[in-house]
């Protein structure tokens, strides 16, 4: 299963937002996306399923991905994505949709969930992986036995033309 890591763009600051779960994105994240989209676009990568965080910057992160990339499916919002989710969530969470057929999973969320995730699927510390803010990271991942995978591209928002 092809799993791709979006993490959200970026949002208001915390100390001027309200609750951390309310944060919205900031007009850089809201280009940030659209980057993101565009390069998606120009290289005919479109998610088969979009699963995103409950949290407003993820929420907004994920809609304006799928109105850029209009061949999209619509994103559906999973708790297990919600901030301070432990890594082995998540990966069960990846084997359920695997077993039910699913190929080509993008998530959206949050940080340092995301690197924790990754490291644990690459058999590496999850301090060693820095997931920026509207990045891109693709993993090939096997649920058969072992969780486990395999990196096959990591692409800040910032090198995205």
């Amino acid at each position: 299963m092809y799993v791709t890591f979006l993490r959200h763009a970026t949002a208001e600051d915390r100390s001027l937002a309200g609750p951390d779960a309310e944060r919205a994105l900031t007009e850089k994240g809201e280009k940030q996306v659209k980057r993101v989209a565009a390069f998606c676009q120009a290289n005919q990568l479109l998610p088969a399923a979009i699963y995103c965080s409950p949290l407003l910057r993820a929420q907004q992160t994920s809609r304006i991905l799928h109105e850029q990339l209009a061949e999209s499916p619509a994103p559906e919002t999973a708790d297990w994505l919600s901030t301070a989710t432990s890594p082995q969530t998540i990966i069960a969470e990846l084997g359920k949709l695997a077993d039910q057929g699913l190929d080509d999973v993008w998530l959206v969320g949050h940080e340092p969930d995301f690197s924790e995730t990754i490291g644990q699927l690459l058999n590496t510390a999850g301090n060693s992986i820095v997931v920026k803010k509207a990045s891109l990271i693709r993993l090939d991942a096997d649920f058969s036995g072992a969780p486990n995978a395999t990196l096959l591209w990591s692409i800040p928002c910032s090198m995205m033309r």
